[in-house]
């Protein structure tokens, strides 16, 4: 699985050069989270190819009146100040929404100390770095819990917060030595202890590679018992997925049940929804004359593209009321000229 880098929350788009960032001055902007009012959507730019955004908690901008933002047409003042660097903010806000200039200094004890780990190019992502909040003590932690991590695998465990919480919290189940990478993965899913657990509950020996699977496609033990409760029961952890993957929903089954087709089998509703039958095709081959097809001939008509246009075209040549079998011969050979017109 490819790694996603940027969650929400923290949206990097860096491009830096080589130079190491050691100081670094440029414009920044902001607006009040009104989901969270404790935090600040804030966002430092520098040029075009250079910009980062982050929802901080207010209560990390020393300096910044809560009530300031809100006000109108402000003068304020502000610090950033982390492990690899601060950041000093001067600017406005009036009524919600802020503007004005920064300029970052990284600390250098911090890039002596991150160094002698062997991070040699710390200097190149100082202000990442501070930005994202990678501290000495976090860059310990990981290598701690016997994790050496390139600088770039650092910041991206940082980004979704892997700590020592969420590893002792999976060891307690008996899951250990996951590499960083499946721990980043569990943390962008939410692939937590109260989910193992409830899986574990629900699909004994499920492997934890198919949970996150599951996790993905929303293939929950809710789900589960939804489709118990329309006739599907002990669907496998995989054919719950393959649902989920194509569509196929309590609303999907209740709609085909109306159609006719009360009993299909769980591979019979995902070739449905593979090819597309649906009340339209039903109805419309139905006003051709073609009614009570079973369902695997209304999989084989779409497959064939098998519709009212080419219906109408085999008419045409001479045939008021092929059978369906004749339909789609017709659609795989070729439409021959009627006996009659010979």
């Amino acid at each position: 699985m490819k790694s996603i880098l940027k969650p929400l929350a923290l949206t990097l788009l860096l491009s830096l050069s080589a130079a190491a960032q050691l100081q670094l001055r440029g414009t920044w902007s902001a607006e009040a989270n009104t989901k969270h009012p404790e935090k600040l959507q804030l966002n430092l730019y520098r040029s075009a190819r250079m910009q980062t955004g982050n929802s901080i908690p207010i209560a990390d901008l020393r300096g910044l009146d809560p009530q300031s933002i809100h006000a109108a047409n402000t003068n304020v003042t502000f610090q950033l100040v982390r492990d690899a660097g601060s950041v000093q903010f001067t600017g406005t806000f009036d009524r919600d929404l802020g503007h004005g200039e920064f300029n970052f200094t990284a600390n250098p004890e911090y890039l002596a100390a991150m160094k002698q780990m062997g991070y040699v190019d710390a200097e190149k992502k100082a202000f990442e770095l501070t930005m994202i909040d990678v501290s000495r003590a976090y860059a310990a932690e990981i290598r701690d819990l016997g994790y050496q991590p390139s600088l770039d695998k650092l910041i991206e465990a940082r980004i979704f917060n892997v700590n020592r919480e969420q590893i002792n919290g999976l060891k307690a189940l008996g899951i250990t030595e996951l590499p960083l990478q499946k721990l980043v993965e569990f943390r962008i899913f939410d692939v937590n202890p109260d989910y193992i657990r409830e899986m574990r509950a629900s699909f004994p020996n499920l492997s934890i590679d198919k949970m996150v699977e599951m996790r993905i496609h929303k293939a929950t033990p809710e789900f589960a018992k939804e489709m118990a409760g329309l006739g599907y029961s002990n669907l496998s952890a995989e054919k719950l997925v393959e649902f989920r993957v194509h569509g196929v929903t309590p609303e999907f089954i209740r709609e085909v049940g109306e159609l006719g087709f009360k009993n299909l089998d769980a591979d019979q509703l995902v070739q449905f929804r593979i090819f597309g039958v649906n009340a339209e095709q039903i109805k419309e081959l139905a006003k051709e004359g073609y009614t009570n097809l079973s369902a695997e001939k209304l999989v084989e008509f779409r497959i064939h593209h098998v519709d009212a246009a080419f219906i109408e075209k085999v008419k045409r040549a001479g045939y008021q009321h092929p059978s369906p079998d004749q339909l789609v011969e017709f659609k795989i050979l070729g439409i021959r000229v009627h006996e009659a017109d010979l």
